[in-house]
């Protein structure tokens, strides 16, 4: 079902794309179909809040009273969580002694929702009149079923994005740089099939459409190293460090540059278009394998790596490796890079072929 979900966004955004032909221009419906994708994407990756459950905030303690022993600059803040949570007001208590409010919260962890104590330091908060559900930042207390507010976020919150313990709204960068990298094999994937069309009936258009659609592929892989730079600056503390998935990103640009560097080395068309569809078949098998494999069979950093405990969050066969709502934004940007990557290859197509029809 995960699949399912994650890869409709996919094919929907493929048929859309290339439908009409590459050779005409977009249809305005087609165009603000584009403009929808891109701008849900976007919104649903950045606008939401995070929420985790009271077992994030718990985890975050531990984790942080663990790194104080070692880099004592390390405070309490590290240890703050935003939670979602259900209100049981039958609960609530002042302490006029302490000058303490509390009440019982459920928080909306998938399958098995935690119930906790909350203490607030004063007065019952007003944000809880009329409140249903309440967005908190939470630490832990004296007890793994005890946690102390920090702080009302928002009532009521409609939609939330799950928290990710250490990577929190990091983790914003996910809805970029997989899509990106995604997209950027089926750019790969689709040269070579012009390419071998072009083999098979030496048409100038299929060479067109098989060196425009491996120049975005380049594109899209470069902004997907871009990206994951930004995320390993901000997660392993450098932005380069040869991650075996790095260094396979780093062989698939140097194949493809050489694929360019090919074509600007031949002059006679019908040659350089023969050899480039050889070159740009023979080079998705590996593109494959530095993808896909190579960074699975060997110990990184990267998840998905053969030292991780799954095979990444997009392909692990484990229930909680991504929720719904996750999967409904990635699906989301699957169909927004894929149109936006069909709409850029149409573009391209297009210009070259009037540049065609006039040299001729």
């Amino acid at each position: 079902m995960k699949m399912l979900i994650q890869f409709t966004g996919l094919a929907l955004g493929l048929f859309l794309g290339l439908y009409p032909a590459l050779e005409k221009p977009r249809p305005v419906w087609w165009r603000w179909t584009l403009v929808a994708f891109v701008t849900l994407a976007i919104v649903f990756a950045l606008a939401p809040r995070t929420a985790g459950t009271f077992a994030d905030a718990v985890l975050m303690f531990r984790v942080a009273g663990q790194g104080t022993q070692q880099h004592p600059q390390q405070t309490a803040q590290q240890t703050i969580v935003p939670v979602k949570v259900r209100i049981l007001p039958e609960t609530a208590r002042y302490d006029a002694e302490n000058n303490e409010f509390s009440v019982q919260m459920e928080d909306f962890r998938e399958g098995a929702p935690t119930a906790a104590l909350v203490r607030f330091r004063g007065n019952k908060p007003q944000e809880f009149d009329g409140a249903q559900t309440l967005l908190l930042n939470v630490s832990r207390g004296a007890a793994d079923t005890e946690f102390i507010a920090r702080g009302v976020i928002a009532v009521n919150p409609w939609l939330t994005l799950p928290f990710i313990p250490q990577l929190e709204e990091r983790a914003r960068n996910l809805y970029f740089h997989v899509p990106m990298s995604w997209v950027g094999i089926l750019a790969y994937l689709m040269a070579m099939v012009y390419g071998y069309r072009y083999l098979k009936t030496q048409d100038p258009m299929e060479d067109i459409k098989s060196s425009s659609s491996a120049a975005l592929g380049t594109l899209f892989t470069i902004l997907a190293t871009l990206t994951g730079m930004v995320w390993a600056q901000f997660n392993w503390g450098v932005a380069w460090n040869w991650d075996p998935r790095q260094t396979s990103i780093f062989i698939l640009l140097l194949m493809y540059f050489a694929y360019f560097a090919l074509r600007q080395a031949l002059d006679n068309e019908e040659r350089r278009a023969r050899l480039s569809a050889v070159y740009v078949i023979f080079a998705f098998f590996p593109a494959v394998f530095l993808v896909f494999i190579m960074p699975r069979i060997m110990d990184g950093l990267h998840p998905g790596a053969s030292s991780d405990n799954n095979a990444g969050p997009l392909l692990s066969s484990q229930p909680d490796a991504l929720n719904l709502i996750k999967q409904v934004i990635f699906s989301l940007a699957f169909g927004a890079f894929t149109m936006l990557y069909c709409w850029m290859l149409s573009l391209q197509v297009r210009v070259k072929k009037l540049a065609l029809q006039r040299g001729q």
